[in-house]
Parts: C-alpha cells; structure tokens; sequence
C-alpha cells in the first residue's frame, strides 16, 4: 500500500506540472496575461489554428485527472490510518512515573504523619467520650439512690 501510495504521489505531482504547462500555453484574454507573456502565440503556431480548443480539453480532461488522484490519494490515506488505528486498538501508552523530588518526598511524609496524629486525637476523643458516658451513667445511678433514700413526703 505503501508504494501505491508513492506512486499516486509522483503521478499526481506530474498532472500538476502538465496542467500548469497547459495552463501557461493558452492564449490570455484580449491577447494579454500571462499566456501571452509565456509563449501563448506559439501555441498555435506548433499545434494549428484550433489550439484554444484543444488545450481546453485536455487541461478540463488533466483537472479530471488531478481531482481523482487527488480524491484517490486521500481516501487511500485514510484506510492507512484506520488500519494503523486498528493494530493498536485498546493498547494504551506506556508512561514513566518522574522520579520523587525531595519537596514531594517531604509533603507525603507529612501527610502520613498528620493521618496518623488525626486517627490518635480520633481514640483520644472516643477514649474521652467513653469516659464521659461512664461518669454520667454513675452520677445518675448515685442520683437515683438518693432519691430512694429520701423519706417519702
């Protein structure tokens, strides 16, 4: 496919040169224009009275041409790409991990160790509030005693 492509390539820059040739060899309006400042008058010297005619089909025939290898090319190009997309479905690329800075190296040491210090104050407050709860389950109990023991008025 590769050297299709190659090939079409050459072609196609060769039409483009023929059709620039055809172009600069037809007579300019009102004898003027580049035509005419190219040679257009010998046109119809070498190729007879009816050149116009002539070099207008076959530069309509070369742009024809041109636009098919064109068009050929593109659509030739396209199946490359899709072929090419289709041998490396799914894979994704491989990327390094850059290596730690120091900076970085610091920040997560101290991340872990303010995770640490958070799930110590954690059990601290849990201890605390466990603590709480057993003091103020004995002062009701104690309260619910002396209210027994109070004579009933």
């Amino acid at each position: 496919m590769d050297f299709l492509n190659g090939f079409l390539t050459v072609v196609l820059v060769l039409v483009s040169l023929f059709m620039i040739f055809l172009v600069l060899m037809q007579r300019g309006n009102a004898n003027g224009g580049l035509g005419a400042a190219m040679g257009g008058g010998m046109a119809e010297s070498a190729l007879g009275a009816e050149t116009s005619s002539v070099l207008s089909k076959w530069t309509r025939n070369t742009a024809i041409v041109f636009f098919l290898l064109t068009f050929g090319l593109y659509l030739s190009k396209l199946h490359q790409h899709e072929v090419a997309k289709a041998g490396v479905e799914g894979a994704l690329p491989q990327i390094d991990a850059p290596e730690q800075s120091a900076a970085s190296s610091a920040l997560q040491e101290l991340m872990s160790e303010a995770e640490e210090a958070t799930d110590a104050a954690a059990d601290e407050v849990d201890a605390a509030a466990e603590q709480v709860e057993s003091q103020a389950a004995e002062a009701q109990d104690a309260a619910e005693e002396a209210a027994e023991e109070l004579p009933a008025q």
